[in-house]
């Protein structure tokens, strides 16, 4: 029953969320391009629009995802910030970011999602550490984990320790009973 409890009925892991995937995916890239965008629409690109897009959308998605996926949302956070912070910036049209002068723009782009990227990293590092967390806690006190309380005595731990061990029952001589089964089927079979 405690695996079936852990992982589902017969054994299989348990069927993953509906919209687990899609969500965490939209979480990851929408939000911190929505921010983008409507710091861009607003003339603040890199600004604290931009900045609480990414930073929630990172930390959403690492409350939503799996086990398994939480070190990619680590991971992904800084390229997909600086992905939407220079894309909507280069997609502005602004004429600086045109020809020569798009490597220093990107150069900009950079410096200004460097602290947003940095935030997103470690807001996404503690809601992974959180989560983790709280699965050894809910480990630690699950219903598996306190067999103390439904723990069923043990009578040898609580007899006198000076007294002798009652003797083993003798087993049923299992030969005469087989014996005699096998002369009735010869008599009538």
């Amino acid at each position: 029953m405690v695996g079936q409890h852990a992982r589902g009925a017969g054994g299989a892991a348990p069927p993953s969320r509906p919209g687990g995937t899609a969500a965490v995916l939209l979480a990851a890239t929408g939000l911190p391009l929505a921010g983008a965008v409507a710091g861009e629409l607003t003339g603040n690109g890199g600004g604290p629009l931009f900045a609480l897009g990414a930073v929630l959308g990172t930390g959403a998605a690492a409350a939503r995802c799996t086990r398994a996926g939480r070190w990619w949302v680590v991971i992904a956070a800084p390229p997909v910030v600086l992905a939407a912070r220079a894309g909507t910036a280069w997609a502005a049209g602004s004429d600086a970011a045109q020809g020569k002068a798009l490597a220093s723009s990107a150069v900009r782009w950079v410096v200004d999602a460097f602290p947003v990227m940095a935030v997103a990293v470690l807001v996404a590092l503690s809601v992974v550490a959180g989560r983790a967390a709280l699965a050894a806690r809910s480990a630690r006190t699950g219903p598996t984990a306190s067999t103390s309380a439904s723990r069923i005595p043990n009578p040898r731990r609580t007899a006198d320790p000076n007294s002798t061990p009652a003797p083993a029952p003798a087993p049923a001589p299992a030969a005469v009973t087989a014996g005699r089964t096998a002369d009735r089927r010869r008599r009538h079979g």
